[in-house]
């Protein structure tokens, strides 16, 4: 089996555009809720995407997580709203490896599903026909 993103994710907008690349990629990823993020990260998890919210659950399940030594170095990829500076210090603290605002995370959602599962490799992008001057 090769590896696998693990997505934390209760917004069903980020859901859904995570389930939309993943497909649109081939990639593999499963989603989990925040009590079984640390048991879902095993040997075949390549990195993690988790929605950061200010209840405290998503800091919770990334402490679990890090103290757990085989997962102790998987990328954590957090996003979360611009504005909220306190909670992206409180994720940082809790172990988060790369702190996002949402905006940057779904406009670099398919490089960056393409760094974490094949680094190296460039994703083919189709530049769109110039249309002729009138």
């Amino acid at each position: 089996m090769g590896k696998i993103l693990i997505a934390c994710v209760e917004d069903l907008f980020f859901r859904s555009k995570i389930e939309a690349t993943a497909r649109h990629l081939n990639a593999p990823v499963r989603f989990v809720g925040a009590g079984e993020l640390a048991a879902a990260c095993d040997d075949h998890a390549a990195a993690v995407l988790l929605e950061l919210s200010g209840n405290g659950r998503m800091l919770a399940a990334v402490q679990e997580l890090r103290r757990k030594s085989p997962t102790a170095a998987l990328p954590i990829i957090g996003f979360l709203s611009h504005v909220d500076k306190e909670l992206a210090g409180k994720a940082q603290a809790a172990g988060v490896s790369r702190i996002m605002p949402r905006s940057e995370f779904s406009e670099t959602l398919p490089d960056l599903v393409m760094d974490l599962l094949a680094p190296g490799t460039k994703r083919e992008v189709q530049e769109e026909p110039e249309l002729p001057d009138e």
